[in-house]
Formats: C-alpha cells, sequence, structure tokens
C-alpha cells in the first residue's frame, strides 16, 4: 500500500460532498490529510459532479471548473509528448493504474479529480 497525501482538489470535493456520501467515497492508499483542510464556500460551489459514466474502464483526470479531460499525445511536429485538456471523454488519456493518474494529476496547473470506471458504461467513482 502507498502513503500519499490528500490532493487538496480530492479534499475540497469531498467536502462539499453530503455527510453520508463521504461514507462512500474513499481514495484507494491515501492517506488522511493530518489536518482538516478549510473548505472556502466558493470552492466547493465550483464543484460540479462528475460524469454518470465513461465510455471506457480505466482512471482519467478530469477537469471539474472546465468540464474537460486530460489527454496526453505524442506530438509529431514538435517531436515531444505534449499534454492537453480535451472536451470529449472518448479522447481522454486513459491510465491504467491510480499511481500513474495520480502523478499526472499533481503535475496540471488546473483543478482536477481523478475519476474510475471499472469497465464501459459502468458507474464513475472520484477517488482522488
Amino acid at each position: 500500500m502507498t502513503d500519499r497525501p490528500f490532493r487538496d482538489d480530492y479534499q475540497r470535493w469531498l467536502d462539499a460532498q453530503p455527510p453520508n456520501a463521504r461514507l462512500t467515497q474513499e481514495a484507494p492508499c491515501t492517506a488522511t490529510p493530518a489536518e482538516p483542510v478549510a473548505a472556502d464556500t466558493a470552492d466547493t460551489a465550483t464543484v460540479r459532479e462528475p460524469p454518470a459514466s465513461l465510455p471506457f474502464g480505466g482512471y482519467v483526470v478530469w477537469f471539474h471548473e472546465s468540464d474537460t479531460y486530460l489527454d496526453i499525445r505524442f506530438d509529431h511536429h514538435r517531436f515531444e509528448i505534449v499534454t492537453q485538456p480535451v472536451a470529449d471523454a472518448r479522447e481522454a488519456f486513459v491510465f491504467e493504474s491510480f499511481d500513474a493518474a495520480y502523478g499526472h494529476a499533481l503535475d496540471v496547473g488546473e483543478h482536477c479529480l481523478i475519476l474510475f470506471a471499472e469497465a464501459e458504461g459502468m458507474p464513475v467513482t472520484v477517488v482522488g
């Protein structure tokens, strides 16, 4: 089990949930914060509901403020790997592990959540 700190975006999302919903939303292998993160009402008000399902199984990074997803592609013109937001979940980069999605979520400059679906059309769970 990997011990990793809570991401602030995930903590804000948890704080915006009704008390009974928080019991069902636990991040896998994520340490409980040492001190509670103060929930600013302006922050929690901007957190949208995640999509009900994904068109595939796996982990994706979802930018909840712009309702877009993280995509990672190789740009042949620049000959480098680039990251960009995409509007359609079918174009999002699908991570096979929570750790990979978590690592990329730490590097993006926009507020985001990590979503997980077991398979195509299955319900989405916010995991980080």
